[in-house]
């Protein structure tokens, strides 16, 4: 029956300005389906009518189902047997329900009428009873849909009901572990919400199941990680939790015997499935909204939205938390967001902080904030979670200093009082997340936060005890000596301390930590200006600061000897290179080593050196160079574009980076800089490579790829001979780098590199199979081009057949990739023996084998030798299109014919000259007279070798077309059944002497003659004269006309042009009668 659409919804909440949507209209379609197929039919009709419904398509089933589930949510009185019908209807296992419900629920939850909620709760219930698959998810989505921070009836109806259900199916619930954390997480957080003394009850009983699951289920929630700690002090001074924490301090085991106690759940960073938990999906979208699309300075109007929206009662202040930890642990902007106008996260957080009234939710909110930084790992903790904190400190300096002042003090004060057990530990942590800062150069220097004069007195003192290392680092413009950390600002009043090395804490003795220096150089204000140099700024003040640049290394002091003999500033640079450089030296000191080779670089291009001191200089610079790989090598793990960035900052590619940027001013003198890396080449071969793979990372421009061609000629060296040697270095160091360079080395070098057969078999001799598909990769993305189209790559193809096997195969897969020419690659056939070349068969029978057969393919092919690469093409195309294929054949068998049947003396075979292109068609023309083929004078060998091609197809399509019985079906053979092909086989019959009938006596019997044949050459037998074939023969005359009707069907493929020579060829044969039939004629 027709459903009248009202303006009215039975499960939503319709507004002026939220008013019915797609969704809704969509179940009140779908409800009208199911009420068409069960009115007025009885309870076993119905179930009947909506089974065979069911069944018809996937659209019907899904509206059935939709329908259903409509009628659970609005009819309560028939809410059971709705449910039942879909049960037994549904084709999935439920899976569609399951997802409309998951829909239902993130997407349109809180516009529900009161009684939908009623009826899909019910629902829920019935789902978990029943066991369905996927129902914890949708449990899970609705668990986000209980908001933090609201004590609405509506909210504390929904918390409490699904509490319930939890409560009765709690053996259903132990089964899915990550639902258990995401209970507690989600209860625990709500237990602060319900303190209020009217709300007991319901406290009650979230503490009592709280309680239970995290004792019985310890393992499991232990996934939460660090803000289950978070979470646990917020309810410390609850009874309950009171003894919990006893336990988690003092007894560990009594939870779990695998549990060690605090310090080990501080250390699991928290996933973001639980920080996404405490967010409705509604303040989600509104945040990421806020902190991706909103431009800085136009934040205000949503800001204060949102706060009228979700933060305007006092019990939303504990929202505040749950915001914070989403911003700090879940948002994390991309480079692009991070570059662009939009509206920071540190922003966004400084307003949260300010518009925090509440005192115990404003130090609650300082603690979500920092809280990663309290046992941060620099191998397990990620930088954005701490980044968000310093820049908040560092940006409200000035328009609210207040801010900067108070996070500061929480910072200071957070050490001793979070456990004072661990105040080494969190002080440790803290100190980590600012040396991450540094490296990761969230803020360049540390000092404009902690030595700051509008800071309280009191602050500064309360600043320098807790971070006193980097007080006097930021003071002397310089970073923490070891690891970003002095060891001797470790000392504490106890007995020893906890340092942390690689990942490892030690207790170390405070007898072995040396005391701190005195008298440390500082520079003047005056002195720290950007234009000087910064070696002349060190010979300014006589030294280099010994708290700036670090002891040599032990490896270097051999070349000690060898720097004292450098001249001027030449000595100053390299000495400030000799400062040791690995994996954990700060950032500041990799600056300084890098800016020495920048400014030592600049020196000799305008001074150049003497030869014996250009040697000295390479010797120091090949021994540094040599020592930072072998601390620190190039690439570790995989091989992406952010390692490889890394790995070309340092000073090695410094050097390179400078003379590259020299090819693009004219003006600069590049000669000495070329002769010291030719010099730095002979020493260290990789550094031809090292260019390369500089201007690959850095993604030079093409002028800058001159730099390495100017390398080659001052090497006086080929660059297809510089790049075969640059690129083998590579190849013994890595083959992933080798792979990876191939785009830019092909591509900057095309007519050094493509066809190059040294250079290529380089490639495919060191690859493997996962390398060998991505270069297929790039090469049909059209980033690497390996080969020219010209007659080079069949020297190639031809060199390469000597080479191994994988070698062969990876080789043709390349050329396969780039769509060369197959009129080149059949120029190599000639040169291939089946017994000795299989591989490169192989490759061209795959690649030949997808072409249409055409006169030309057809002619290189049938003057090809190898028997069993012809007949499996042949093959092929006679089950492609056998009527196409036996057009091109009879047309190669009539030009053979041709230059097979000239006279003695008008032959080009008597000729000792060069060969001429004689037809019968053109002597024909000269002579006057008609000229055929000589009955009985036998074929030449070109047409011999065409005809055992002809014989291995016929073998090769019999021995397919055997039937179980033995027996053929001749009418299969369509290829030498067509009429072209006749011709031409009767043709090539009438020529052949006694040994060559012999010979292919199997192949002319499938010829449709009569038992006495004409004597004239071509001429075709007139209707009515045939008679029945006998013996071997295939076909009758009838099944042959068949068969020649079935190939005139089948030749609409065949070109008018091939139609109008046979037509003509067939009727002169017709007509005319035998000229010449024997010698004497």
């Amino acid at each position: 029956m027709d459903q009248v659409r009202s303006s009215a919804s039975r499960i939503f909440i319709i507004t002026s300005v939220e008013g019915r949507d797609d969704w809704d209209e969509k179940c009140d379609r779908t409800y009208g389906v199911v009420q068409n197929l069960i009115t007025d039919l009885s309870e076993k009709e119905a179930h009947d009518a909506l089974t065979s419904a069911v069944c018809k398509d996937a659209k019907t089933h899904e509206d059935v189902c939709v329908g259903l589930v409509y009628m659970i949510l609005t009819d309560q009185p028939n809410a059971a047997r709705c449910y039942r019908d879909l049960s037994f209807v549904s084709r999935d296992g439920l899976v569609l329900v399951l997802d409309h419900l998951t829909k239902l629920v993130a997407e349109r939850f809180p516009r529900l009428l009161d009684s939908a909620r009623s009826q899909l709760m019910w629902l829920i219930k019935e789902l978990v009873r029943a066991n369905v698959t996927g129902t914890d998810m949708l449990i899970w989505n609705l668990m986000r849909q209980i908001a933090g921070g609201d004590v609405a009836p509506k909210n504390l109806w929904l918390a409490d009901t699904l509490m319930d259900l939890l409560i009765d199916q709690r053996s259903w619930l132990d089964k899915f572990p990550f639902l258990i954390a995401s209970v507690v997480y989600t209860y625990l957080r709500l237990i602060e919400d319900h303190i209020s003394p009217t709300h007991a009850f319901i406290r009650q009983k979230e503490i009592n199941f709280c309680i239970s699951l995290l004792r019985e289920k310890f393992s499991d929630c232990m996934a939460i990680g660090r803000d289950l700690v978070r979470l646990l002090q917020h309810v410390a001074r609850v009874p309950e939790f009171e003894l919990l924490w006893k336990d988690i301090l003092h007894n560990p085991k009594a939870l779990l015997p695998t549990f060690t106690g605090l310090s080990q759940l501080m250390q699991i960073r928290t996933s973001r499935r639980f920080l996404f938990l405490r967010l409705t999906p509604d303040m989600e979208k509104k945040i990421i909204f806020l902190t991706s699309s909103v431009r800085f300075g136009n934040q205000k109007r949503y800001q204060d939205w949102f706060q009228r929206q979700y933060l305007s009662t006092p019990e939303s202040q504990s929202l505040r938390c749950d915001l914070i930890r989403f911003i700090v642990g879940v948002i994390h902007p991309s480079n692009e967001v991070l570059c662009s106008d939009i509206i920071p996260r540190w922003a966004v957080l400084g307003w949260l902080l300010t518009t925090c009234t509440h005192p115990v939710a404003a130090a609650n909110a300082k603690m979500a904030l920092f809280y990663d930084w309290l046992f941060y790992d620099a191998e397990r903790d990620n930088i954005m979670n701490i980044e968000p904190a310093i820049l908040v400190m560092y940006h409200s300096m000035r328009p609210h200093p207040a801010i900067t002042a108070t996070l500061l003090d929480f910072l200071c004060r957070i050490i001793p009082n979070f456990y004072p057990p661990m105040a080494n530990q969190v002080r440790l942590g803290i100190l980590t997340s600012l040396r991450q800062i540094l490296e990761k150069r969230v803020l360049p220097s540390l000092s404009p936060l902690l030595t700051n004069p509008k800071l309280d007195k009191e602050l500064q003192l309360l600043i320098q005890e807790s971070f006193p290392e980097f007080c006097r680092a930021a003071q002397n413009s310089s970073p923490p000596n070891v690891d970003g950390i002095k060891t001797e600002d470790f000392k504490l009043d106890g007995e020893s301390m906890i340092v942390s090395n690689s990942g490892e804490s030690v207790l170390v003795s405070p007898s072995l930590i040396p005391a701190s220096e005195s008298n440390e150089p500082v520079f003047s204000d005056e002195d720290d200006q950007d234009d000087i140099p910064i070696a002349t700024k060190m010979k300014m003040k006589g030294k280099i600061p010994t708290n700036s640049l670090r002891t040599i290394p032990p490896q270097l002091l051999e070349i000690s000897n060898t720097v004292a003999q450098l001249d001027g500033d030449v000595r100053v640079y390299v000495e400030m290179l000799l400062s040791e450089s690995d994996i954990e030296a700060s950032y500041i000191f990799m600056y300084y080593r890098c800016s020495a080779v920048e400014n030592l670089v600049q020196s000799i291009s305008q001074d150049p050196l003497e030869s014996d001191q250009t040697q000295m200089l390479v010797q120091c610079l090949h021994a540094i160079f040599l020592h930072d790989l072998s601390t620190t090598p190039l690439l570790t793990g995989s091989v992406n574009q952010e390692a490889m960035e890394d790995s070309i900052s340092r000073p090695m590619f410094v050097l390179l980076r400078c003379f590259a940027e020299m090819v693009d001013d004219d003006s600069k003198s590049r000669t000495p800089i070329a002769d010291l890396l030719v010099e730095l080449c002979k020493l260290q071969p990789k550094t031809g490579y090292f260019l390369l793979y500089f201007l690959r990372t850095s993604k030079a421009s093409e002028s800058k790829f001159a730099s390495y061609r100017e390398v080659c000629q001052a090497r006086d060296m080929e660059v297809a001979h510089c790049l075969l040697e640059d690129l083998k270095i590579c190849a013994d160091d890595d083959v992933n780098l080798l792979c990876m360079m191939a785009p830019d080395v092909f591509q900057k070098f095309p007519d050094e590199s493509r066809n190059n057969c040294e250079l290529l078999h380089l490639y495919v001799s060191n690859i493997d199979g996962s390398q060998l598909y991505q270069l297929l990769v790039q090469c049909l993305h059209g980033a690497l081009v390996l080969f020219d189209k010209d007659s080079s790559i069949v020297d190639l193809l031809t060199t390469s057949l000597e080479w191994e096997t994988f070698e062969q195969m990876a080789l043709w897969q390349l050329v396969a990739a780039h769509n060369i020419p197959l009129s080149l690659l059949l120029s190599l056939l000639p040169k291939l023996k089946e017994s000795q070349h299989c591989e490169a068969l192989t490759a061209l029978m795959m690649m030949i084998k997808h072409e249409r057969p055409n006169n030309d393919l057809l002619k290189a092919l049938l003057s090809c030798p190898i028997e069993s690469l012809i007949s499996a093409l042949l093959s092929h195309w006679s089950n492609e299109s056998s009527t196409t294929l036996a057009q091109i054949l009879a047309n190669q068998f009539n030009s053979a014919l041709n230059m097979n049947s000239l006279p003695g003396g008008l032959s080009s075979n008597n000729s000792p000259g060069k060969r001429k292109r004689t037809t019968m068609n053109s002597l024909s023309a000269a002579t006057g007279f008609k000229v055929s083929p000589t009955p009985g004078s036998g074929i030449d060998s070109s047409i011999e070798l065409m005809m055992t091609h002809m014989e291995m197809l016929r073998t090769c399509l019999s021995a397919n077309l055997l039937t179980k019985n033995g027996k053929q079906q001749p009418a299969e053979i369509k290829v030498f059944a067509h009429e072209s092909m006749q011709q031409a086989l009767q043709q090539v019959q009438q020529v052949c002497n006694d040994s060559q009938k012999k010979k292919f006596s199997d192949l002319f019997s499938l010829l449709d003659t009569n038992d006495e044949p004409e004597v004239s050459s071509g001429s075709r037998r007139p209707a009515g004269r045939g008679s029945k074939r006998t013996g071997n023969r295939l076909t009758t005359n009838n099944s042959n006309r068949n068969s020649k009707q079935t190939n005139k069907e089948e030749s609409e493929e065949e070109s008018s042009e091939e139609e109008v020579i046979i037509k003509q060829r067939t009727a002169k044969k017709r007509r005319k009668a035998n000229l010449v039939g024997s010698d004497s004629d």
